[in-house]
């Protein structure tokens, strides 16, 4: 795997998240190979260790989780496997570590923020794994700079749907590297930092690649800003006019419980925190980073978590906030006294029936697709990017294969230098300034984990994944879009 690691220079290898046709799973080999007096050196760091989301289309029985392999990379003691960046704590690009430590691998040390810890203590909780086992971890911030041998890392914030998340500047071998994370441009974020664009322009002399979140990349436009999905969301339930509110939030994008509980006090109505196990989790993961609700409503609202035994204290004027798929008659919903507003496409079906049910009216993202917000960004958003960046090589990541290829007509119209061939999970490229060269290819493999904890390998291929790709990155729809956005800026 790593004999052609040989030369001087910097490696870039997707192990992960460079999928046929999927989206997770992320994972993101960097090896810097230098010359020291006769000796030659490598220091190889990780980025990102997450889980395949469709393990069982890969037909293992008894699958738990599907992980990128990086045996190698732990195994082989030539390569200097100095550490493992985290970009935020989403299990696509976090959950890997959980399933390798149970498989008895030992990882590197760990870089990560503050919020992305909290998220991996509670998993280490959750699944039973003891302080020996837990690797080191380094909580880091925007501003950090941690050299490892001939490179040096640099965090850089990025605006997503959770906390304290990440890019890397990574610089080595005279080449500059932005691996973006998971982001937009956003600059309107509530108790955390925005997408640092000021840091990028510094940069901007310097950066010679991104390898760039392109999950977003076939929407036109620039990825809705949580400014604006705050104002809606206060405009639709003012317009409601109905004293009781149910909004519930998809469990990992815990933007949205701020955005929620802000709309509610900027209303005057009180808040009732209520939903799974997940929920509550995530949400005593945020007041563990330090989102102190209750003080931040003073005496304006009153605030409960779970089912409380006695409502009558919030005069029939509240917004329920939390991950729930069944209001029951706790609330007492009636189509008279009660709205909702459902904020994720088929997660709260459920819930859809429930007040179909009751004859109670709601909003989906069919009506107002603002209310999912956005993680990733549109296509203006890498257009600022690629505007601050104007001489850097686009590597995509984080989208199907088949999106990357069909962004290609419309990203030469338009100025975008993207890379060629677009990557595949265990490509190898040596990049040098701003010259790339593919290495060599091999077959990908999946680590399936199953129930007794061991691996089973499972080479790559493209998945029977189609219903959630229909639903959002069908091939015909994304070719049609790339059609639509390039008449438009020919116009």
């Amino acid at each position: 795997m790593n004999g052609s690691i040989l030369n001087t220079g910097l490696y870039w290898r997707p192990l992960g998240g460079n999928n046929i046709d999927q989206i997770s799973g992320h994972c993101y080999q960097y090896t810097c190979v230098w010359q020291e007096s006769t000796k030659q050196k490598k220091s190889t760091i990780i980025v990102d260790l997450g889980k395949f989301d469709n393990h069982q289309a890969l037909g293992v029985k008894n699958s738990v989780a599907a992980v990128p392999d990086i045996r190698n990379l732990l195994i082989d003691e030539s390569l200097n496997l100095k550490a493992l960046f985290l970009t935020h704590s989403h299990p696509d690009h976090l959950n890997g570590i959980i399933h390798y430590i149970r498989a008895g691998y030992k990882l590197p040390t760990l870089y990560g923020g503050k919020y992305t810890r909290l998220i991996l203590q509670d998993l280490y909780a959750r699944y039973q794994i003891g302080k020996t086992k837990q690797p080191t971890f380094v909580e880091i911030n925007d501003g950090n700079k941690f050299r490892f041998g001939n490179m040096i890392v640099e965090p850089i914030s990025a605006s997503h749907t959770c906390f304290d998340c990440l890019g890397f500047i990574i610089t080595a071998g005279g080449t500059t590297i932005y691996h973006s994370g998971d982001m937009k441009i956003d600059q309107t974020t509530y108790f955390r930092k925005p997408t640092n664009l000021k840091k990028l322009r510094d940069y901007a002399d310097k950066i010679n690649f991104v390898v760039a979140d392109f999950c977003g990349i076939a929407s036109d436009g620039i990825a809705w800003r949580e400014a604006d999905v705050l104002k809606k969301l206060v405009a639709i339930i003012r317009k409601a006019r109905k004293p009781k509110i149910f909004l519930p939030v998809y469990p990992t994008h815990t933007e949205m419980y701020i955005l929620a509980f802000l709309a509610a006090l900027k209303l005057r109505k009180n808040v009732v925190f209520f939903g799974n196990d997940d929920f509550y989790a995530y949400l005593n993961i945020l007041r563990q980073r330090g989102i102190d609700f209750e003080k931040i409503a003073g005496d304006k609202i009153k605030i409960a978590e779970g089912m409380p035994n006695d409502l009558s204290s919030f005069d029939n004027n509240f917004v329920v906030i939390g991950a729930f798929n069944d209001i029951g008659d706790w609330f007492e919903a009636t189509s008279k006294d009660s709205f909702a507003l459902i904020t994720a496409r088929t997660y709260f079906n459920p819930l859809k029936g429930q007040m179909n049910a009751r004859n109670i009216k709601f909003v989906t993202l069919k009506d107002f697709p603002i209310l999912q917000g956005a993680g990733h960004g549109f296509l203006g958003d890498w257009e600022c990017i690629r505007n601050i960046l104007p001489n850097a090589v686009f590597i995509p990541k984080h989208c199907p294969l088949f999106v990357a290829e069909s962004f290609r007509p419309l990203a030469k119209a338009i100025n975008f230098n993207l890379i060629d061939p677009i990557p595949k999970n265990n490509y190898l490229f040596k990049l040098c300034g701003n010259q790339y060269e593919l290495i060599s290819k091999s077959p990908a493999v999946w680590l399936v984990a199953k129930d007794d904890l061991a691996f089973s390998e499972v080479w790559q291929r493209p998945t029977s994944g189609m219903g959630f790709l229909k639903r959002t990155f069908s091939r015909r729809r994304t070719m049609e879009n790339f059609e639509i956005m390039l008449c438009k800026r020919r116009k």
